[in-house]
């Protein structure tokens, strides 16, 4: 199964980063493609096209408890997840757009794991309930990965 694992985050703004840095602890680690974004907007789409599989890693804003880890479907993105805001457009708007433009071309499977931030100010470091979160965000990854 050809798979793309896909960290978003900006690396400026503390907790928004753990995407990205889930992503760099994977990166050839796994039998996947590894990338890296900035934006949820359409650089997405064009990121898993092609792909069977797509997991994405991202920040959501604080629902319960910052470093709660979440594995979610695509149709949780249409309901209840707000992910961390620094992104121009929304990743369940770019995911809804990319089925409805290119339909079969788009991952039968999308899997998102979204952390729990509690921090995106400025700044290079995330607080230390996400950085605690990033190990046990990697392995959910890789068992994700290693399913069929």
């Amino acid at each position: 199964m050809k798979t793309i694992v896909i960290g978003i985050g900006n690396p400026y703004l503390s907790d928004d980063s753990v995407g990205l840095r889930v992503a760099e602890e994977l990166k050839g680690k796994v039998e996947a493609d590894v990338d890296f974004l900035t934006s949820t907007d359409f650089d997405v789409v064009g990121k898993i096209l092609g792909y069977d599989r797509a997991i994405i890693v991202d920040a959501i804003k604080k629902i319960k408890k910052a470093g709660n880890i979440h594995v979610l479907n695509v149709d949780d993105l249409f309901v209840s997840y707000k992910f961390s805001g620094s992104h121009s457009l929304d990743l369940a708007t770019s995911i809804k757009i990319g089925y409805e433009i290119f339909g079969d071309e788009m991952p039968k499977d999308i899997k998102i794991v979204a952390i729990e931030v509690e921090n995106i100010d400025f700044g290079y470091e995330c607080s230390e309930k996400v950085k605690e979160a990033i190990p046990k965000a990697v392995e959910i990854v890789k068992r994700l990965v290693e399913s069929e």
